[in-house]
Protein backbone atom coordinates (compact mmCIF):
# COMPACT_ATOMS: atom_id res chain seq x y z
CA UNK A 1 0.00 0.00 0.00
CA UNK A 2 3.26 2.75 1.03
CA UNK A 3 4.47 1.59 -1.96
CA UNK A 4 1.36 2.65 -4.48
CA UNK A 5 0.86 5.92 -2.12
CA UNK A 6 4.89 6.53 -3.45
CA UNK A 7 3.97 6.21 -7.12
CA UNK A 8 0.83 8.33 -6.61
CA UNK A 9 3.11 11.12 -5.02
CA UNK A 10 5.74 11.21 -7.56
CA UNK A 11 3.03 10.77 -10.51
CA UNK A 12 1.13 13.92 -8.81
CA UNK A 13 4.63 16.10 -8.56
CA UNK A 14 5.60 14.68 -12.46
CA UNK A 15 2.32 16.27 -13.68
CA UNK A 16 2.16 19.10 -11.43
CA UNK A 17 5.36 20.39 -12.45
CA UNK A 18 4.57 19.93 -16.16
CA UNK A 19 1.42 21.79 -15.39
CA UNK A 20 3.41 24.50 -14.13
CA UNK A 21 5.67 24.46 -17.27
CA UNK A 22 3.16 24.56 -19.96
CA UNK A 23 1.11 27.62 -18.37
CA UNK A 24 4.03 29.47 -16.53
CA UNK A 25 6.71 29.27 -18.99
CA UNK A 26 6.61 32.92 -20.02
CA UNK A 27 6.98 34.22 -16.29
CA UNK A 28 11.20 33.75 -16.82
CA UNK A 29 11.18 35.67 -20.35
CA UNK A 30 9.31 38.73 -18.87
CA UNK A 31 11.13 38.45 -15.80
CA UNK A 32 14.61 38.41 -17.24
CA UNK A 33 14.32 41.03 -19.63
CA UNK A 34 11.43 43.55 -18.35
CA UNK A 35 13.67 44.15 -15.20
CA UNK A 36 16.79 44.91 -16.89
CA UNK A 37 18.58 48.35 -15.60
CA UNK A 38 18.46 50.28 -18.66
CA UNK A 39 20.62 53.27 -19.58
CA UNK A 40 18.60 56.60 -19.53
CA UNK A 41 17.11 58.02 -22.97
CA UNK A 42 16.45 53.95 -24.27
CA UNK A 43 13.24 53.93 -25.63
CA UNK A 44 10.97 50.59 -26.39
CA UNK A 45 10.36 50.30 -30.26
CA UNK A 46 9.46 46.88 -30.06
CA UNK A 47 7.54 44.80 -27.20
CA UNK A 48 8.67 41.73 -25.75
CA UNK A 49 7.20 38.83 -27.85
CA UNK A 50 8.26 35.28 -26.71
CA UNK A 51 7.91 31.62 -27.97
CA UNK A 52 8.45 28.15 -27.66
CA UNK A 53 10.69 27.19 -31.14
CA UNK A 54 12.15 24.05 -32.17
CA UNK A 55 14.45 25.71 -34.82
CA UNK A 56 17.71 23.73 -34.53
CA UNK A 57 16.80 22.40 -30.94
CA UNK A 58 13.36 23.16 -28.67
CA UNK A 59 13.80 26.99 -26.54
CA UNK A 60 12.13 29.62 -25.45
CA UNK A 61 12.94 32.70 -26.72
CA UNK A 62 12.12 36.52 -25.87
CA UNK A 63 12.95 39.04 -28.06
CA UNK A 64 12.54 42.93 -27.33
CA UNK A 65 13.72 46.19 -29.30
CA UNK A 66 15.26 49.24 -27.89
CA UNK A 67 16.33 52.53 -29.25
CA UNK A 68 18.87 54.08 -27.24
CA UNK A 69 20.78 57.74 -28.17
CA UNK A 70 23.80 56.79 -26.85
CA UNK A 71 24.85 53.69 -29.46
CA UNK A 72 24.36 50.18 -29.42
CA UNK A 73 27.90 49.14 -28.09
CA UNK A 74 27.20 51.55 -24.98
CA UNK A 75 24.23 50.19 -24.20
CA UNK A 76 24.92 46.85 -24.12
CA UNK A 77 28.40 47.93 -22.00
CA UNK A 78 25.92 49.49 -19.81
CA UNK A 79 23.48 46.50 -19.38
CA UNK A 80 26.02 44.50 -19.07
CA UNK A 81 27.82 46.62 -16.36
CA UNK A 82 25.13 47.11 -14.26
CA UNK A 83 23.39 44.39 -13.77
CA UNK A 84 23.88 41.35 -12.25
CA UNK A 85 24.71 37.51 -13.76
CA UNK A 86 22.12 36.25 -12.53
CA UNK A 87 19.79 38.42 -14.96
CA UNK A 88 21.79 38.38 -17.57
CA UNK A 89 22.13 34.71 -17.72
CA UNK A 90 20.59 33.53 -21.46
CA UNK A 91 20.55 36.84 -22.66
CA UNK A 92 21.88 38.14 -25.58
CA UNK A 93 22.59 41.43 -27.11
CA UNK A 94 22.75 42.22 -30.61
CA UNK A 95 22.40 44.85 -33.10
CA UNK A 96 18.44 45.03 -34.88
CA UNK A 97 20.23 45.47 -38.52
CA UNK A 98 22.95 42.20 -37.20
CA UNK A 99 21.86 39.47 -39.56
CA UNK A 100 20.24 36.03 -37.17
CA UNK A 101 18.70 33.16 -38.53
CA UNK A 102 16.50 32.68 -35.51
CA UNK A 103 14.46 35.77 -35.09
CA UNK A 104 11.16 36.55 -33.89
CA UNK A 105 11.65 40.51 -34.66
CA UNK A 106 13.45 41.06 -38.53
CA UNK A 107 14.94 44.36 -39.89
CA UNK A 108 15.01 42.98 -43.26
CA UNK A 109 10.82 42.77 -43.10
CA UNK A 110 10.43 45.99 -41.11
CA UNK A 111 9.51 49.06 -43.42
CA UNK A 112 9.68 51.01 -40.69
CA UNK A 113 13.30 50.35 -39.88
CA UNK A 114 14.07 50.59 -43.27
CA UNK A 115 12.84 54.30 -43.40
CA UNK A 116 15.13 55.08 -40.57
CA UNK A 117 18.13 53.12 -40.59
CA UNK A 118 20.67 53.73 -38.09
CA UNK A 119 22.02 50.60 -36.87
CA UNK A 120 23.55 52.45 -34.43
CA UNK A 121 21.18 53.32 -31.86
CA UNK A 122 18.88 49.41 -32.32
CA UNK A 123 19.78 46.96 -29.61
CA UNK A 124 17.82 43.89 -29.45
CA UNK A 125 17.99 41.95 -26.61
CA UNK A 126 17.41 37.98 -26.74
CA UNK A 127 16.68 35.52 -24.42
CA UNK A 128 17.27 31.81 -25.30
CA UNK A 129 16.63 29.01 -22.91
CA UNK A 130 17.63 24.79 -24.45
CA UNK A 131 14.50 22.86 -23.25
CA UNK A 132 15.94 19.61 -22.29
CA UNK A 133 13.08 17.14 -22.15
Amino acid sequence: MTRRRGYAIAIFFVVLFALFSVLFWRVPVRWKIETLNLPEGCEMVYPLKMEITDVHWWHISGEKVLRCEEGYQAAKEYIETHNSALKLHNLRFCGYGAMSCDYIYDSEEDPYFAERYDTDEYIKIIYEKKLSW
